[in-house]
């Protein structure tokens, strides 16, 4: 019993990190239909970031982390600048999926130059001790996950919600050409999107230092993992994203722990196959949209 409440805490706490991924992708894509494809480079980028800030540079770990999240969310706003806005062209265009797939090879590339390939993990404030619930024992740094990226999705509701902002942000996903003739600019809603799309991959990517090993080769496969997780739940529902997270990370764990590791690729992405093929757009999506692919 010990164990299994051990590896669902694990999985919980991974899944955390998948769907605060993967919520990056649904922010963007609500507003304007599109997809930042460098998003897991965005997120080892935070990391890598992180890291350097802390046992490099000797900054405190809530500078560090304020830092690594403003820094990958400034990024992102010039990717939608230069690699996104100039190419969406149209419901039809695809040039911004190969030019936002060429910006993380360049990512990769230059955080490379820089770091190198070496790994590395934050220093965790909470310490490497561990907590034990009856009779599991989980690491601290592991589990602090679960209300950090809580009251992360709270502080995104609210913003949401609740500010003026994030009413322009669900009107421009509604009628964007209404907000044009009320004469607000879509283009700076759009903007808008992607600095919280950066801001969720910093803060992802920082968070994910502290517990696991970041090196500039994680991106690709935090991206692939990230999007089969929106994919799953559908692009467009965020709670369905959230609980597509949790469900993937806990199966992950399990699948790891009793069958074998080898397997947990196969079925991340065996079910991404099933899904397309069953509900093509998502197993908790409740309207029809068409990404603009």
């Amino acid at each position: 019993m010990s164990l299994v409440l051990q590896l669902m805490i694990s999985g919980l706490a991974v899944g955390c990190l998948y769907a605060l991924i993967a919520l990056g992708y649904s922010l963007t894509y609500v507003v304007n239909g599109t997809l930042n494809m460098s998003q897991g480079q965005l997120v080892m980028l935070g990391g890598v970031i992180m890291f350097g800030f802390t046992s490099h540079a000797h900054l405190p770990f809530l500078v560090s982390f304020a830092l690594a999240a403003a820094l990958v969310a400034l990024l992102n706003l010039g990717i939608e600048r230069l690699a996104i806005r100039k190419f969406d062209r149209g419901p039809n265009a695809i040039e911004w999926v190969l030019s936002t797939i060429a910006v993380g090879i360049i990512i990769q590339d230059v955080a490379l130059y820089f770091n190198g390939p070496d790994e590395g993990v934050t220093p965790s404030p909470v310490g490497d001790g561990m907590l034990r619930i009856m009779g599991a024992g989980v690491y601290w740094k592991e589990f602090v996950f679960l209300p950090v990226v809580a009251l992360l999705l709270v502080g995104l509701i609210v913003f949401y919600k609740k500010s003026h902002w994030g009413l322009w942000l669900r009107a421009t996903a509604d009628n964007r050409t209404a907000i044009e003739i009320m004469g607000v600019s879509s283009n700076k809603i759009v903007a808008v999107a992607y600095v919280l799309s950066g801001l969720l991959a910093g803060l992802g990517g920082a968070l994910m230092s502290t517990n696991y090993a970041v090196s500039v080769d994680i991106g690709l496969a935090l991206g692939l993992k990230a999007i089969s997780v929106a994919i799953l739940a559908g692009v467009n529902n965020p709670k369905g994203i959230v609980a597509a997270g949790l469900i993937l990370g806990i199966a992950e764990v399990f699948i790891g722990q009793y069958i074998s590791t080898a397997f947990r690729e196969m079925f991340v992405y065996g079910m991404v196959i099933l899904v397309l093929y069953w509900k093509p757009a998502g197993l908790f999506n409740t309207s029809k949209t068409v990404i603009k692919v």
